[in-house]
C-alpha cells in the first residue's frame, strides 16, 4: 500500500494524491521543489530527468504502486520542446527500476496529442483504438512509451495508460483557455478568442486526479481514456463562463482559427466508466464554477 507520485504538484497530481491518502495508501511523492502540504507521507526534492536521482528515489521508497504523471509542461513550449526524448528515456528507466525492485502496479499520463487529430469525423468520438499520428513531439514521445507500456504488458506486467484529453481548474497556466476568457471577465474586459466553433472535451482537474486512482486500484491493462466524454464548443465555454460572472466582453473571431486545430476533439469513455467504474464529481457547468470561483479568490 505504498504508491509513488511523480509530478504531484501539478494540476491532477494532489487530487490524485488526496484519494490515494484517503483510501490508506502510504503516499511517497518526487520534485524539484516542496509539495504542496497535507498530500504527502514523505516527499523527496530531485530531478527525475537524472538518473542517480531516479535510482535513489526507488531504492529510498521501495513503492509497490507507481503513478507516473510528470513530463514537460511549460504551457505553449512543451508540444516541441527538446526535452521531450528525454522524458520518454527517464520514463522507462524510472518503470523498469520500479519494476525490477518488486512493483506490482503502475499507471502512467499519456495524451490525446498521440491521436490523429487531422482525420477526426465532426461528431466521432475517439475509442482508445483510434488511429494514432501525433503532429507533435510531445505527442510522438508519449506514443512511443505507450507502446512499451504494451510491451511490458505482453511480458506479463500489470500497467494502465491514462490518455488525458483537455483539463480546467484550480492553479491553470493564465494563458490557457479557461482561465484566459474567465481572467479576462472578471476584469471586465475584452475577452479575445477565435471563433469558439471547435468542440473539445473539458474535464476537472479534481475528476482527471481520482480517476487516476480508480485506474490504479483496478486491474484494467492497457490505454483508457481520462475524459468527461462529452464535447462543447470553445464558445459555448465561453459563453458559460460569462453567464457566471456577469461582466465583460467576449469577442470571439477576435483571434483567427489555426488551420491544423483540430474542429472535433472529444473521447470516448466507455471503458473509463464501465470497465474502470469511475464516476465523476463534475460536469461542465459545476467545473466553470469552481474554476471562476477559484479565480475569483486567487487572482493577484
Amino acid at each position: 500500500m505504498r504508491v509513488l507520485v511523480t509530478g504531484a504538484n501539478g494540476l491532477i497530481g494532489p487530487y490524485a494524491c488526496r484519494t490515494l491518502k484517503s483510501a490508506g495508501y502510504e503516499v511517497m511523492t518526487c520534485g524539484r521543489s516542496e509539495i504542496m502540504p497535507g498530500i504527502s507521507d514523505h516527499h523527496i526534492i530531485g530531478d527525475l530527468l537524472d538518473p542517480a536521482f531516479r535510482s535513489s528515489l526507488l531504492n529510498e521508497t521501495r513503492p509497490t504502486k507507481l503513478i507516473h504523471l510528470a513530463w514537460q509542461t511549460k504551457h505553449g513550449y512543451f508540444w516541441n520542446a527538446p526535452d521531450n526524448p528525454d522524458w520518454r528515456i527517464a520514463s522507462i528507466d524510472l518503470l523498469n527500476r520500479f519494476l525490477d525492485l518488486g512493483g506490482t502496479r503502475a499507471v502512467l499520463a499519456g495524451s490525446c496529442a498521440e491521436y490523429d487529430w487531422q482525420n477526426i469525423g465532426v461528431g466521432e468520438k475517439l475509442s482508445e483504438v483510434a488511429s494514432c499520428v501525433p503532429a507533435t513531439l510531445y505527442g510522438q514521445e508519449k506514443l512511443k512509451l505507450s507502446e512499451y507500456c504494451d510491451t511490458l504488458n505482453a511480458q506479463g506486467a500489470s500497467i494502465a495508460w491514462g490518455r488525458l484529453f483537455l483539463l480546467c481548474g484550480p492553479r491553470e497556466n493564465t494563458a490557457r483557455f479557461v482561465p484566459a476568457i474567465t481572467r479576462a471577465l472578471l476584469a471586465d474586459d475584452e475577452a479575445k478568442m477565435s471563433s469558439g466553433d471547435q468542440v473539445r472535451d473539458f474535464m476537472h482537474v479534481e475528476d482527471a486526479g481520482n480517476a487516476f486512482a480508480d485506474i490504479l486500484d483496478s486491474n484494467f491493462r492497457g490505454t483508457v481514456n481520462v475524459a468527461s466524454g462529452e464535447g462543447a464548443s470553445l464558445l459555448s465555454v465561453a459563453n458559460q463562463l460569462h453567464q457566471l460572472i456577469g461582466r465583460g466582453t467576449l469577442s470571439p473571431g477576435s483571434f483567427p482559427d489555426r488551420p491544423d486545430d483540430p474542429p472535433y476533439l472529444v473521447a470516448k469513455t466507455n471503458l473509463l466508466g464501465e470497465t474502470i467504474g469511475f464516476s465523476p464529481k463534475h460536469n461542465l457547468a459545476s467545473a466553470l464554477e469552481n474554476c471562476v470561483e477559484w479565480w475569483r479568490n486567487n487572482e493577484t
